[in-house]
């Protein structure tokens, strides 16, 4: 008996003394915040002036492959003949308009058609893009211009298609979807199948390295790991809280065994 109430208490001294040493070696994570904050607030901040800001025009832009240009003019031209014909036999034989007054809409609808022909060439030819070490970047547009920085850091998927008359010019359209967005932040079209490939490959790495380095920022490990003795103490105690109750069960049995002889004596006595 008392060797198993002396096991006992050093089973509880060595399991307050392992939760005492976690206590003082795990930060929370209040603490670990506070200790975040605090060295954002030690980073040097300088303000730039407006002469050192790095602006968008600075930065070389690539045009697309050529290939594109005539593959959306030969699109445009296609589908707007297909709609014009269409036009044409329902003004002269479905709704049997004069021709006096066939001819002038005709012509307003050929014309038409041909100021969108020349509006989607001229649209294909602003599109360009440069690949920087932080972002992606495109920029587009003729009456509506429009620019687009895509960081790798939120770049989540990479997708590239290609339609009928992409296929037969060899061209692939790169699609760049972000965290968080249904649809596609950046649609780069005109890209030659061994050049999407690689651009591809290139920006799914660039996106790999920029999430696990943002991710080492956030969580270091130094502040999340414990200290390996940690984990042997609560296993020592682990261990001889496992082997107490089978150190005392022999004990407990003798001690039954000898109370059984001594009940049958008495009772031959009696």
């Amino acid at each position: 008996m008392d060797n198993s109430t002396d096991l006992a208490t050093a089973t509880n001294k060595a399991a307050d003394n392992a939760s005492g040493r976690a206590s003082v070696t795990l930060p929370t994570s209040e603490q670990v915040a506070d200790e975040i904050t605090s060295q954002e607030h030690e980073l040097p901040r300088q303000t730039q002036a407006e002469s050192d800001w790095l602006g968008f025009d600075q930065i070389p832009l690539t045009p697309v492959d050529p290939r594109h240009y005539t593959q959306v003019l030969c699109e445009t031209i296609i589908t707007t003949l297909v709609i014009f014909s269409a036009l044409s036999v329902f003004i002269i034989l479905v709704a049997e308009l004069p021709i006096l007054v066939a001819l002038p809409v005709l012509l307003v609808l050929g014309l038409a058609f041909s100021v969108i022909t020349w509006l989607r060439y001229a649209h294909a030819k602003s599109i360009a893009f440069a690949v920087c070490d932080h972002e992606l970047l495109m920029q587009k547009g003729i009456v509506w211009f429009k620019r687009i920085s895509l960081p790798y850091t939120r770049l989540q998927h990479i997708s590239l298609s290609q339609g009928p008359l992409e296929r037969k010019f060899g061209l692939h359209t790169l699609k760049c979807f972000s965290a968080g967005s249904g649809s596609a932040e950046i649609e780069l079209p005109g890209l030659e199948s061994s050049t999407a490939e690689k651009l591809r490959q290139h920006l799914l790495a660039k996106a790999g390295i920029a999430s696990q380095s943002r991710n080492a920022n956030i969580n270091p490990d130094s502040s999340l790991n414990p200290e390996p003795g940690i984990n042997s103490s609560f296993d020592t105690s682990s261990e001889t809280s496992l082997k107490t109750p089978t150190d005392t069960s022999p004990d407990t049995h003798s001690e039954r065994q000898e109370s059984k002889p001594a009940s049958l004596t008495t009772e031959s006595e009696r």
